[in-house]
This record gives C-alpha cells, structure tokens and sequence, in this order.
C-alpha cells in the first residue's frame, strides 16, 4: 500500500464516522473501491516484473 493510498484511505475513514447513512455508504464504498484499485496495481506491477525477469522473453 502506497503512501497515498494509506493516508486516501485514512480520510475515507474518517468521514465515514458521519451519522448520515447515505453519506456513511458513499464513503465506505469508496473505500472498497480504493482497496480493489491498491490492489490491482500491485498485480500490475508484479505482473510486469515477472514478464520482464521471464527467460521465455529474452
């Protein structure tokens, strides 16, 4: 998880605390959505690493 996601994921949680149950969704599903994004990157990114280190592609 990336700097940005930590502290992104930090403010969804802290404005998720609010009483209002339409906001209180919004903001937990925005949180879902960040943590599916953080994590496709990572595979992403891994995905590349392993392609460029294959010997099949050399």
């Amino acid at each position: 998880m990336t700097d940005e996601t930590k502290w992104l994921t930090e403010q969804i949680d802290r404005l998720a605390q609010q009483p209002e149950f339409t906001n209180r969704a919004f903001w937990l599903a925005l949180a879902r959505v960040v943590a599916e994004q953080d994590r496709r990157t990572e595979q992403l990114g891994g995905e590349v690493d392993g392609r460029t280190w294959s010997p099949d592609r050399w």
